[in-house]
C-alpha cells in the first residue's frame, strides 16, 4: 500500500442549453490516495479522497465567471469533496501499467451528498498516479438550479471530466 499526495488536477463541467454549451474548469485539486497498483478492486486496495475549491472557477469570461459564482453560492460552499467507495472493475496493462475502472463514491457539496458512479483510466506505479474520470451529474441532486444565460436555460444534467496526479509520499 503506497500513499501519494494529489499535486494537481481539474475537473471540467460542460453543461448545455439549446444554443451552445459552457465549459467550466475548476483547476484547484488537493487530496490522498492509498492505494496498491495490484488490489485496486480488492476491499481497502484504494482510499482517495479528493476536495475541488470551488471558488476557483472559470467560465470563459468574466461575466460568467461572476454570474457562476452567484448562481452556485460558492461563497458560501467553497469546497467539494469526493471520496471513493470501492474500485468495482478494473483491467489493467501490465506491459505499460495502465488501467481501466468502474468505482462508485460520494460527491459531498452544498450539505448534501451523492453517490456517483464513474468510468476511468490512468496509470499508477510506486511514485505517481495519473488518472481520468468522466460522469454525468443531476446537478439539483445538489440542491442547485441550473444557471440561466440570458433566455437560454441549462439543463439539469451535466458532464463532469475529472484528471488527477499525485506523488508518492516519502
Amino acid at each position: 500500500m503506497a500513499d501519494y499526495t494529489v499535486t494537481g488536477g481539474k475537473v471540467v463541467v460542460r453543461a448545455t442549453s439549446s444554443l451552445h454549451d459552457t465549459v467550466t474548469t475548476w483547476a484547484r485539486v488537493a487530496g490522498e490516495i492509498r492505494a496498491d497498483p495490484d488490489r485496486l478492486a480488492d476491499p481497502g486496495g484504494a482510499a482517495v479522497t479528493v476536495a475541488v475549491d470551488m471558488t476557483d472557477l472559470s467560465a470563459g469570461d468574466f461575466l460568467r465567471n461572476r454570474k457562476l459564482k452567484k448562481d452556485l453560492d460558492v461563497a458560501a460552499h467553497p469546497e467539494a469533496t469526493f471520496r471513493l467507495a470501492r474500485v468495482v472493475e478494473v483491467t489493467r496493462d501490465e506491459r505499460t501499467g495502465a488501467f481501466e475502472a468502474r468505482a462508485e463514491g460520494t460527491l459531498a457539496w452544498r450539505g448534501r451528498e451523492v453517490t456517483l458512479e464513474v468510468t476511468g483510466t490512468g496509470t499508477i506505479d510506486d511514485r505517481h498516479v495519473d488518472a481520468q474520470a468522466a460522469f454525468s451529474l443531476d446537478v439539483t441532486t445538489l440542491g442547485v438550479k441550473p444557471p440561466r444565460f440570458l433566455m437560454l436555460k441549462v439543463a439539469e444534467v451535466v458532464a463532469v471530466t475529472v484528471e488527477i496526479r499525485a506523488t508518492m509520499r516519502s
